[in-house]
């Protein structure tokens, strides 16, 4: 992770921009071109020190005026997020029971990566294998439009150079390997997530006449004593070195016989592909998002899951009797015209385009049919080659504004992230909304941030003007329970998840009659909270009666609409829930005397 962060900033460099890079700790020799900040995080555990990390670069964030905000680790206020590490929330379940859940460890790591993946987020992530969006999807229900795979990135001087064969026979010179004995390498941190223990027991289930000259070295930083400790219990403590974190990889992967790489998880395996490279076969698990290439190269073995360790010690046995020049071969070849180099490029490509798939200046700068101007905000309807869209531009709201909406207790709606937010929650919770064309966010001054968000344009009809219709001409009652349903359903999803959409009028309610859908439309105000609110519910509720009035509804299709938003019976509703829509009618009733 930390070799990818550093060859995409420096791509993002070398195109002329700026970087500023906030660590709590750097290790080597500083980077020609970039700002380095370094942030003393205070803490006795880890996560503590993570948690005083993020609460000090979000001050420093707030007063910055950064363009764009790339997380190589998971933290609130990102707009790009890195996906280099496994999903957490599924690890943790996997390999601990409910109760890790109440530690404050599990609790604040769960909330940082929720804040990143949670539907509704704005964070663009870019993902390094399938297995992230299949992980992190499962999880969170996470937009998929919200994730841009990445080829692979590995950097080209990893290919075996011309003078191969010699920097091989140095390095096991120097090891003290004689001619007839076999190296197995493990590149990697974090060696029980690498599978140390099950590369050292592959090794001590050897043959003899294979084992006696056979030699694990373990390239990596992590606590050896365990693994130390396994391999003298198995009597080849002889034969399993440690050499600590290096910076002469690409020698030893010249100069070893096989890599193996018997991971329990792994999101990409960058090794793999450095391995390749460098003509050394290779045998993983089928959980290394990477291990599809070693399949298409022919230049090794990937072990399918469950994981056997009979298995893999055959497979090892086998590998070092096979002809490992050939699959060598196979896999310098693959990696001479394979594309697993462009990681770096793409990456600063998609970090520039992200929330921008369309020129910021231009979409500002667009012009079209006026249907809403305010102060700071203004409503178009433009046409784009010859198909029309809204487009809703924020040039900021204002201080004064701001402060008006903090004393009377209101949250200030500051841009056009509020409505994206909304629109992506809501369509993951699978009520129909306008789809996102473009969203661009500029500035971090909250009273001048300047935002536009473009929707495609809905052929449909209100139901305000729907109900206008049926003065003349009555619907079937088929069709208006089926619309009080649908209309109580979606409601119902939104507040029961957390959503209050403040302006919720039958106005803001289109039906696409042709294709028989019911889309929610101006989510600008809507607000998006882990529980609601029962205010906001009832403001809501009583918005909705408020605009219903008069078009001509019964007692009965309120009663019906009830039952539908509750999912109950009328009879449990009004012993439990009558104080409730009291409110809501007294509410509404109130805004139609207003309004008259």
């Amino acid at each position: 992770m930390q070799r990818d962060f550093l060859r995409i900033a420096r791509e993002c460099r070398d195109r002329g921009h700026e970087v500023h890079v906030y660590t709590m700790s750097w290790e080597g020799a500083k980077e020609p071109g970039f700002h380095i900040h370094l942030i003393p995080a205070a803490g006795l555990q880890n996560h503590s020190r993570i948690k005083s990390y993020v609460k000090q670069l979000q001050t420093i964030l707030a007063h910055e005026q950064y363009d764009k905000i790339i997380g190589f680790n998971k933290m609130p206020g990102l707009e790009v997020y890195y996906a280099a590490d496994v999903c957490f929330k599924k690890r943790a379940s996997e390999k601990h029971n409910w109760l890790t859940q109440l530690l404050p460890r599990y609790r604040q790591l769960a909330a940082f990566e929720r804040e990143v993946f949670k539907p509704g987020s704005a964070v663009d992530i870019l993902a390094i294998s399938p297995f992230t969006k299949t992980e992190f999807s499962t999880c969170y229900h996470t937009e998929p439009e919200r994730f841009h795979l990445l080829p692979p990135g590995i950097a080209r001087d990893r290919l075996a150079p011309s003078n191969a064969a010699d920097i091989r026979a140095r390095v096991r010179s120097e090891q003290q390997l004689a001619a007839n004995d076999l190296m197995l390498l493990m590149v990697g941190s974090g060696f029980k997530t690498k599978g140390v223990d099950r590369a050292i027991r592959a090794l001590a289930a050897l043959p003899q006449h294979l084992r006696t000259r056979s030699y694990l070295f373990i390239v990596g930083q992590d606590n050896p004593q365990p693994f130390q400790r396994l391999a003298k219990q198995l009597t080849v403590e002889n034969n399993v070195r440690f050499l600590g974190g290096r910076s002469d990889v690409p020698d030893f992967l010249l100069a070893a016989d096989v890599l193996v790489h018997p991971a329990y998880h792994e999101n990409t395996g960058t090794v793999l592909l450095e391995a390749l490279a460098s003509g050394l076969p290779v045998i993983t698990t089928d959980v290394c998002g990477y291990a599809n290439y070693i399949i298409e190269a022919n230049a090794g073995l990937v072990l399918s899951s469950p994981f056997e360790q009979s298995k893999f010690n055959a497979a090892v046995e086998e590998m070092l009797l096979s002809d490992r020049a050939k699959l060598g071969a196979n896999g310098y070849d693959f990696a001479q015209r394979a594309d697993i180099y462009s990681m770096p490029v793409k990456a600063a490509d998609l970090i520039e385009k992200a929330s921008y798939p369309f020129d910021f200046d231009v979409m500002m700068s667009l012009t079209g049919q006026s249907y809403r101007a305010q102060p700071g905000r203004e409503t178009l309807r433009v046409n784009l080659n010859d198909k029309y869209y809204f487009i809703k531009k924020h040039t900021g709201v204002g201080w004064r504004e701001i402060i008006k909406n903090l004393l009377q207790l209101k949250k200030p709606v500051l841009g056009a992230r509020n409505e994206y937010q909304a629109i992506q929650k809501l369509k993951s919770l699978g009520v129909n909304v306008p789809d996102v064309i473009a969203y661009g966010q500029r500035g971090k001054n909250p009273a001048n941030i300047h935002s536009f968000v473009l929707l495609q344009e809905l052929t449909a009809v209100s139901l305000e003007q729907l109900i206008e219709r049926w003065q003349k001409a009555p619907p079937s009652p088929a069709f208006k329970r089926q619309l009080l349903k649908e209309v109580a359903r979606i409601a119902h999803v939104m507040h029961e998840n957390g959503i209050n959409h403040r302006d919720f009028y039958l106005c803001h309610f289109l039906l696409d009659i042709a294709n028989n859908k019911l889309n929610l439309i101006d989510l600008h105000r809507a607000e998006i909270r882990d529980h609601l609110p029962e205010r906001w519910r009832i403001k809501d509720l009583a918005g909705l009666y408020f605009s219903s009035i008069n078009s001509g509804l019964t007692q009965r299709d309120y009663l019906r609409f009830i039952c539908h938003y509750r999912n109950m019976p009328l009879r449990e509703i009004m012993q439990t829930e009558s104080s409730r829509w009291d409110k809501v009618k007294h509410r509404g009733e109130q805004l139609y005397r207003e309004h008259a």
